[in-house]
């Protein structure tokens, strides 16, 4: 009882804020380096896309096209089609192929990005946390 009367009034309240400040600190530290893994991990997603579809352009602008040419004149006349056929035929077939090809690296891009999920989630929970906290 006399330990009691010795301590200041507020002292419980000070000890319980210190307590909380400390776990806010080592909240805030825990979701800042998911944060960072997230941001880095993403990153090194878009490079790796960048660089896909910068070989795919390269790629098509130079190897296919001639490919396409070369291969219009070998089929100039077979089937009734001439040249001009041929090349405009080549050229859908082309472009078929690189929105396709595109589409997929696209598609494989966004299945992989996280977009920082896991620390907005992370912070979502530690919001309701706080709330629950302070009633």
């Amino acid at each position: 009882m006399n330990e009691t009367a010795d301590r200041p009034l507020l002292a419980a309240v000070r000890e319980r804020l210190s307590a909380i400040g400390g776990e806010l600190r080592e909240l805030a530290a825990a979701r800042w380096e998911l944060a960072r893994l997230e941001i880095e991990s993403d990153l090194r997603s878009l490079v790796r896309l960048a660089i896909f579809w910068s070989l795919a352009a390269a790629a098509l602008l130079t190897a296919l096209p001639l490919a396409a040419a070369a291969l219009a004149e070998a089929l100039d006349g077979r089937l009734g089609i001439g040249r001009p056929g041929w090349l405009l035929i080549l050229a859908a077939v082309l472009l078929v192929m690189s929105l396709s090809g595109g589409y997929c690296a696209w598609r494989r891009f966004r299945r992989r990005f996280t977009g920082l999920r896991e620390t907005l989630e992370e912070l979502r929970e530690d919001l309701v946390w706080l709330k629950g906290d302070r009633k």
